[in-house]
């Protein structure tokens, strides 16, 4: 559930959130072009500087380029940077990773009617199927991988989404359902599997935006417990607060007060001029 970052930054500015589900209006502008969004955030104690640098090349493309760098007794640092094609229709994603010197290449083709391509969840039209893929390989390790993919969309009278992923080398797969219950909330299930290893995950999560400043999220899994995060816009600053509660109490070692129940809290606070 990631917004685009072009859109975030534009949403910030006009001081409203939008649905991560809506379809972005850049596509049909050419103006966005050469536009750019860059982020960098210091982690004092993990001696930790992580950046991201966007930047729309076309209306349709668009590139970013990340990096992390650890300091210390032994000190790394990575990119990762990825080119990104949306012709609505079909989308293409190459990505190279210095991280084991990875390379991949993911494509996704929509099926059905071109009409649908309105604003998905206010009336679109009928659902849509979509189908995708993956491939990458990793020099350093000489071994690679891929997946495959199918999902089915449909935006009446709410926005609903059915996906199905398959790694067969892994022999792992996923299902995810996602449900718009009303406007400004909406709630997911996802059920992992692994067919080696017969290990399996169940994750549910809900969320919902308050108002045009404050979203809130929860979410549920078998081995990370229950995590919430409150996102809340002021002018031009993001206040996030984040809370991690342990998943299995049984297996808690003995404590007291609030400790035996909250595993991690977090905040954070983001500044955009």
């Amino acid at each position: 559930d990631e917004l685009d970052s072009q859109d975030l930054l534009q949403n910030i500015r006009a001081g409203v959130w939008r649905c991560n589900w809506r379809t972005p209006d850049y596509l049909n502008r050419a103006d966005y072009a050469g536009e750019y969004l860059a982020v960098a955030q210091l982690y004092p104690s993990l001696a930790t500087i992580t950046g991201s640098y966007v930047e729309r090349r076309s209306a349709t493309s668009e590139l970013t380029i990340s990096g992390v760098s650890v300091a210390g007794a032994q000190p790394d640092l990575q990119f990762i940077v990825q080119h990104a094609v949306d012709r609505r229709r079909w989308s293409s994603e190459g990505v190279f990773g210095t991280n084991g010197r990875l390379l991949g290449l993911r494509g996704l083709y929509n099926f059905g009617d071109s009409a649908e391509e309105k604003t998905v969840g206010e009336g679109a039209g009928r659902g849509r199927i979509s189908a995708g893929g993956e491939v990458y390989f990793g020099a350093q390790e000489a071994s690679g991988g891929m997946s495959v993919g199918m999902r089915y969309r449909d935006g009446q009278p709410l926005l609903s989404e059915l996906t199905c992923v398959l790694n067969p080398i892994m022999g792992h797969v996923s299902l995810a359902l996602t449900r718009e219950l009303r406007s400004r909330m909406c709630a997911a299930a996802r059920y992992d599997f692994n067919a080696f290893s017969l290990s399996s995950e169940l994750a549910v999560g809900v969320e919902w935006q308050l108002d045009q400043n404050s979203i809130v999220k929860a979410r549920w899994s078998d081995s990370q417990g229950l995590r919430c995060l409150v996102d809340t816009r002021l002018n031009n600053m993001v206040f996030s607060m984040g809370l991690d509660l342990h998943g299995d109490m049984a297996t808690t070692p003995a404590a007291t007060g609030i400790k035996r129940f909250v595993r991690s809290f977090g905040l954070q606070f983001q500044w955009f001029l």
